[in-house]
């Protein structure tokens, strides 16, 4: 129905045209084969707003549910993991620091790995020990002191041993903590090592810190020394330079050099010190004999 005047035309239709018009517009379906298919809904579906709103709010209630408990657990897996990188840290911190104090600061005596019959080291001759550090050598030292026992003199490896086990109890009874000479020189050439070549000595006051010190066993006012002790004495001396032990420029001098007006090494040691190589004559004529 439509106003008049207005140019439009109404047609007007039965219930029944109406009817055959949708009916052949609207497909039917007879039949319908659906295999193994979740997806397909036949006839007409019906979702209530309040049916979907309360499903949105339970999946979210579960969603925050979920959260809060994903988020204590989480803080405490965080603790821990903390916990843990803490005491790894501290662990290897602690252990560098170890490696670095082993492998920079802390020395061990060294062996000059002379392989001669004639050189003894300390655990051939049965070496004790009173203290259980060592004061060790800046090296290298610029030094060597030749000094003497003034005891018995020895020239037989038995005998001589006996003279260096006495001397470091002597010297033990003196708190000295170990014998005293780096080196200790026998007749024939027998050379003991002492407290070793990087070791600080005990038989040079004040002087102790800038070399190494050498003992011939024997008193050399009346005792004789031989060549070979200067022969291996020099042997020694250069190993020691090749060790960076001696510094390129060492000095060879007497005890008596350095503190004049004393005996030690003895006349018939320091008539002989030109054989060694680099020593200095400075102060031999202060020397007792």
């Amino acid at each position: 129905m439509a106003k008049p005047g207005l140019g439009t035309e109404v047609v007007l239709m039965d219930e029944g045209a109406m009817a055959a018009q949708m009916g052949r517009e609207t497909p039917h379906i007879t039949s319908l084969n659906v295999t193994k298919s979740s997806r397909v809904h036949v006839g007409p579906k019906f979702v209530s707003v309040n049916q979907t709103i309360q499903n949105k709010e339970m999946i979210k209630g579960r969603f925050l549910g979920l959260e809060l408990m994903s988020g204590e657990s989480t803080r405490k897996l965080r603790c821990s993991v903390a916990v843990f990188l803490c005491w790894a840290f501290l662990v290897s911190s602690g252990l560098a620091i170890y490696l670095v104090y082993v492998a920079l600061w802390h020395q061990v005596r060294l062996d000059i790995g002379l392989k001669e019959p004639w050189y003894l080291r300390r655990e051939q001759w049965q070496s004790i020990k009173k203290g259980n550090s060592d004061e060790y050598l800046a090296l290298p030292v610029k030094y060597v002191y030749i000094g003497h026992s003034a005891g018995a003199y020895c020239d037989k490896r038995y005998s001589c041993i006996k003279s260096v086990r006495q001397i470091q109890d002597d010297h033990l009874k003196l708190n000295w903590d170990d014998i005293g000479p780096n080196f200790l020189v026998g007749g024939k050439g027998l050379i003991f090592e002492g407290r070793g070549a990087n070791v600080l000595g005990a038989m040079v006051a004040k002087w102790n810190k800038k070399g190494v010190s050498v003992m011939f066993l024997g008193d050399y006012r009346t005792d004789e020394s031989d060549p070979l002790q200067f022969e291996h004495i020099n042997v020694l001396l250069k190993r020691l330079l090749e060790l960076k032990v001696l510094a390129p420029d060492y000095t060879v001098v007497g005890y008596c050099q350095i503190v004049t007006f004393t005996i030690s090494p003895g006349p018939n040691v320091m008539s002989h010190l030109n054989n060694i190589t680099n020593w200095d004559p400075v102060n031999q004529d202060k020397c007792l004999r």
